[in-house]
């Protein structure tokens, strides 16, 4: 698609990651596109120059500057106005991190995605070791920085509303996330490289070694547990963990960006569930 107009803002950071999968997207036209927390919409503009329709939200919708789009206010943390089953990607740029009921947040989201539907999501990645090393010293994701307190913790607060902007109080790590996508219907279908950390690097040479052995041991001593549930089956989801332990998007890149499919609905992934705990009866 041709593009005749130009960003209205830079592209930076985990935004270029985001920018680039988009620009690789064939034309959206007649495709409806869902983008909360859209911030200044760096992601709206993206998707709306490949013709899609966006839906902008955000707790702050005047920071859009788009203005081809107007944002609607809309809180993660509550039911979203918009139709079910009605959207073919949602984009949630740097949002989950901030609200405390994340598994509530994935359910809305599959509510309202097609079958089939994209959900792409980046967040900070707590997984990585040098903040892995840093929640150890000081339950801090960064070794410069104090855990989050009262004084640092409310990034915004608007004058026509009475809901904050909380900072990153609810930093995931990848296994968190990975079952938050089991509990809600979605499946991970790409990791994407973002940008990597240098201490990552530096402290995955040594200790990975150390990392692969107690990974491989957690796995074998594990595997015996949950017997209700079919050896393959059982097997394959904790290797698959371990894996993802072990990758080196996990130890070594400062942010999460993956794409994740909706594969059930809510009430086929419950049930689903259900059935495994009646086995276990």
């Amino acid at each position: 698609m041709t593009r005749e107009t130009s960003c209205p803002f830079p592209i930076e950071g985990i935004h270029v990651y985001v920018s680039r999968y988009v620009r690789r997207l064939p034309d959206l036209t007649g495709k409806r596109v869902v983008d909360i927390p859209c911030g200044t919409g760096r992601a709206t503009w993206e998707f709306a120059e490949k013709g899609a329709e966006v839906l902008a939200f955000d707790l702050f919708p005047e920071f859009l500057r788009v203005p081809t789009v107007k944002a609607r206010y809309a809180d993660m943390q509550e039911p979203l106005p918009v139709e079910e089953a009605s959207v073919d990607y949602i984009v949630c740029e740097e949002g989950i991190e901030h609200v405390p009921n994340q598994l509530a947040v994935f359910e809305e989201f599959n509510r309202i995605l097609k079958p089939g539907g994209k959900l792409l999501l980046t967040t900070p990645n707590d997984s990585h070791l040098r903040a892995r090393l840093a929640r150890f010293l000081f339950e801090t994701d960064y070794w410069k920085r104090m855990p989050p307190t009262e004084i640092d913790s409310v990034w915004f607060a608007g004058d026509r509303t009475d809901k904050l902007y909380l900072g990153h109080l609810f930093l995931l790590g990848v296994q968190h996330l990975e079952s938050l996508a089991a509990f809600s219907g979605f499946e991970v279908t790409r990791r994407f490289r973002t940008i990597v950390s240098p201490t990552s690097i530096a402290l995955t040479l040594p200790l990975y070694p150390f990392l692969a052995a107690s990974s491989l041991l957690t796995y074998l001593t594990y595997r015996k547990r949950n017997s209700h549930v079919d050896e393959r089956v059982r097997k394959e989801v904790l290797w698959k963990r371990v894996q993802l332990n072990l990758s080196l998007k996990t130890l070594c890149c400062k942010h999460i960006f993956w794409e994740l499919t909706k594969t059930e609905s809510l009430a086929q992934n419950r049930q689903r569930l259900r059935n495994l705990v009646r086995r276990a009866a």
